[in-house]
Formats: structure tokens, sequence, C-alpha cells
């Protein structure tokens, strides 16, 4: 084999191997990935009168949302959270949902996670009840977030958030 073959086919294997690189971020390198932020404020979020969780039909599939004011710990509202559910157990006193949260804070930083959530009767209700959820993602000083939210049920519709980021 000639050298300008020998040559022409390393080129071809370096620009290929690039190629492969640039295609798979995950690959490149760290210096390509998201830095860690900081973890929001611990909030407190309440959808009593604002979810249409009573409305939704009491069957696995079942979906409601609504939004709520996310408040940090002097009271004040520092985002609103939108959240989707879909109910996927169904028992006497309580219902079982896959809900998918985005809190936007009042500056249009971003958080989104993701959580399991046990919905007791509130005339059954025994609170607090202690539950995690996955931080999937977020916008401007949130992005590149990862790790898992901590949610307590203090009340009907009301619950802490805590973050482990």
């Amino acid at each position: 084999m000639s050298r300008t073959a020998k040559t022409k086919g390393l080129i071809a294997l370096a620009v290929g191997a690039a190629a492969v690189v640039a295609g798979v971020p995950a690959l490149a390198g760290a210096a390509t990935t998201d830095a860690h932020r900081a973890a929001p404020p611990a909030l407190t979020i309440d959808f009593t009168g604002s979810n249409s969780l009573a409305g939704a039909a009491n069957a696995v599939g079942a979906g409601f949302g609504g939004t709520a004011a996310a408040k940090d710990a002097s009271g004040a509202q520092v985002a609103t959270v939108y959240d989707q559910c879909t109910k996927d157990a169904v028992a006497v006193d309580s219902v079982t949902a896959f809900c998918a949260a985005d809190l936007v804070f009042t500056g249009g930083d971003q958080v989104t996670f993701t959580a399991v959530v046990p919905i007791d009767n509130p005339l059954t209700a025994k609170y607090p009840k202690q539950f995690d959820g996955v931080i999937t993602g977020g916008t401007g000083a949130y992005q590149g977030l990862t790790g898992a939210v901590h949610l307590t049920n203090t009340a009907a519709g009301v619950y802490s958030l805590g973050w482990d980021a």
C-alpha cells in the first residue's frame, strides 16, 4: 500500500471517529456537559381549589392537573407550579398518581420533576406523608439540575418541597 493511500485511510478514520464522538455527547467528555447548579429554595405548594383531582374519573388512567402558588419560607410567592397527573392505582380510600410538574420561577427559570404521588381520602388521611420524586431538568440558574425532590404532604393538596440536588 502506498504512503498516500495510508494517509487518506487514517484521515478518513479520524474524521469518522470525530463524527461518532460529536454525535454522542456522553462520549465527548465532561467538558461538554452542563455544570451542576444549586438547588432551588425550600418551597410550599398548595393545590387546594386549583386542581382537577375531584372532577377526574375514579379509574386507572384518569388524568387531572392544576396550578398552585409556590411560596418560600417567608411566605412570598416565588414560583407557579403546573402539574399533570394520571391515576395509576385506585383503592377505596386512596389513589396513586404519576405526576409531572414544572416550577416556573418569577424570573423565568424553571425546574421540572416527576413523582409517584400517594393521595389519601382527605377525611381519613394521616399527615404528614413523605415521598420522593426525580428532578428531570431545569433552565436558567437551574440548567443541568439533577437529583431528588423530597415532598411532604402536610394537608390535603398541600406539599412542602426540599431538594437533594
